[in-house]
């Protein structure tokens, strides 16, 4: 059955901010971030690619430019090249615009919150309204980082210190470990990819939306042009992911004019029927293996 963009919309939980439904075309549509009380636009700027460019002005003029197209979520990580420095940069005057995540990939508590705190320094903030524990793949990382000295408690000490507002957890290989991760302790927001082809191979989204459902925690979806492996899909795969029960998509994205398409793709959404959706997964069928979704190796 076809959703009308009202019903999609009161299903979801999404908000219109600065429009009418009339008008809609002309904003970006905003989700509630489960429990957070966060709004958040189901387009969000992934910075991994944002370190990889070698031009730090063009760098930051990629984050300001998303911005200022209506883009209010950007998600980084200390591991993502120079990407905070860059983030930080636009930060300095721009703090307040956004919501604003990072990560730590550490295990140890000591290690954590070390990382935590270069993280603050290179963003240029005293907070980040989520803190995640990153790529969080077996029950033995779950294990360690929720041990009594695991980075989890420094991610929590965080929270207690007004370092972060929400604490959230990633991971790509392994639904089922986040699962128990989400059963284990109250995140309150989950990284995790979701694509058609995903989709095919260790499915997240059978595994994490109800739980997520459950728990109102906030669901964001990554690698969802599976890291750039099919680009000739863009519009139909961010059709797709925003069909999902998300509350944002977050795109790397290199370039001006990537960014401004991807905007308007957002902008002129309207959700898949479930034959759509379930068409344009036998359509991208042949893309789902390791040797593409490199994340999901081992």
């Amino acid at each position: 059955m076809k959703l009308t963009r009202r019903e999609f919309i009161k299903k979801t939980g999404a908000t219109i901010i600065g429009a009418s439904l009339i008008g809609f075309e002309n904003t970006l549509e905003k989700r509630k971030l489960g429990k957070t009380g966060l709004n958040i636009t189901i387009l969000g700027l992934g910075c991994a690619q944002i370190g990889s460019i070698r031009s730090f002005r063009q760098a930051v003029k990629i984050v300001e430019t998303a911005i200022d197209l209506g883009i209010n979520y950007i998600d980084t990580a200390s591991t993502y090249g120079n990407s905070e420095e860059k983030v930080g940069e636009v930060m300095k005057s721009r703090r307040k615009e956004v919501v604003l995540a990072t990560k730590t990939l550490q295990r140890d508590k000591e290690s954590s919150w070390r990382e935590i705190n270069t993280s603050l320094e290179r963003l240029k903030t005293d907070y980040v309204d989520i803190l995640q524990i990153h790529s969080v793949n077996t029950m033995y990382e779950l294990d360690k980082i929720t041990s009594k000295n695991g980075s989890l408690y420094a991610v929590i000490r965080a929270k207690e210190e007004g370092l972060c507002k929400h604490i959230g957890i990633t991971g790509h290989k392994n639904p089922e470990v986040i699962k128990e991760a989400l059963n284990r302790f109250d995140f309150e927001t989950v990284l995790i990819p979701l694509s058609p082809v995903d989709k095919l191979l260790n499915d997240f989204g059978d595994v994490i939306f109800p739980i997520a459902q459950k728990k109102n925690i906030g669901v964001i979806a990554m690698k969802v042009l599976a890291d750039g492996r099919y680009t000739k899909f863009v519009s139909e795969s961010l059709r797709y992911v925003f069909s999902l029960p998300i509350s944002t998509a977050i795109v790397g994205m290199q370039t001006l004019d990537e960014l401004k398409q991807n905007v308007e793709i957002a902008k002129n959404f309207v959700p898949m029927r479930l034959s759509e959706m379930q068409n344009f997964i036998e359509k991208t069928k042949k893309h789902a293996s390791t040797s593409i979704l490199w994340w999901k190796q081992g």
